[in-house]
């Protein structure tokens, strides 16, 4: 059974407003996950079934998909896409390689995160808010977050996600979870992008 922080490591994870993939300005379309979530439970049941094959192929078949989309679409698009394409195939490697050298961790990709792909946090950065969570009651924490939320109106994303981060920290604290452990998590919410990587 997860803790209270793993589950709501969990479902930071998971927070479409919070970790998403990278939006690509030039053409105005968001680079496409690895794995969205229903292939990525396919992919994990082949994992715990020990089909290496049918994984593989699965894989392989889901960069072809991507880079065939890409030529069609994009004509090959910016080189700010292209690396990011790039980075997308060696994740796949990554996945592949996982499955027979790295087990464990790929097992708890599985467990925490419902898609795959490259990864970007919308959150400003976090350090500062960890400092007044470790200080202050959970009145003072939630002023913090709504004046900085309002100093960020012409980032609708990052507001967004301020206001989730800023739900989670109150689950946390409703939970009885120590300040210190809730400051040292909400500062370690822009490193979490690494956890899409822990194969590499």
């Amino acid at each position: 059974m997860m803790s209270k922080m793993d589950e709501v490591l969990r479902k930071v994870l998971n927070d479409r407003d919070i970790f998403d993939t990278p939006y690509d300005k030039k053409t105005k379309v968001p680079i496409p996950k690895l794995f969205d979530t229903s292939d990525w439970k396919e992919l994990e049941k082949l994992f715990h079934g020990g089909k290496k094959k049918e994984f593989t192929d699965k894989v392989d078949q889901r960069i072809r998909e991507i880079e065939n989309r890409e030529q069609k679409n994009q004509g090959g698009g910016s080189r700010w896409r292209r690396l990011r394409i790039d980075e997308l195939k060696q994740r796949s490697e990554w996945l592949k390689s996982a499955f027979d050298n790295k087990p464990n961790l790929l097992k708890q990709l599985f467990e925490y995160l419902d898609w795959y792909g490259l990864v970007k946090c919308k959150l400003p950065t976090m350090d500062q808010y960890g400092k007044v969570i470790e200080r202050y009651d959970i009145s003072i924490v939630e002023e913090y977050f709504i004046d900085k939320m309002k100093r960020s109106s012409s980032k609708d994303y990052e507001t967004k996600a301020l206001k989730k981060a800023l739900e989670y920290v109150k689950v946390l604290f409703n939970s009885g979870v120590s300040r210190e452990e809730i400051a040292y998590f909400v500062r370690k919410l822009n490193s979490l992008t690494k956890y899409w990587e822990v194969i590499e």
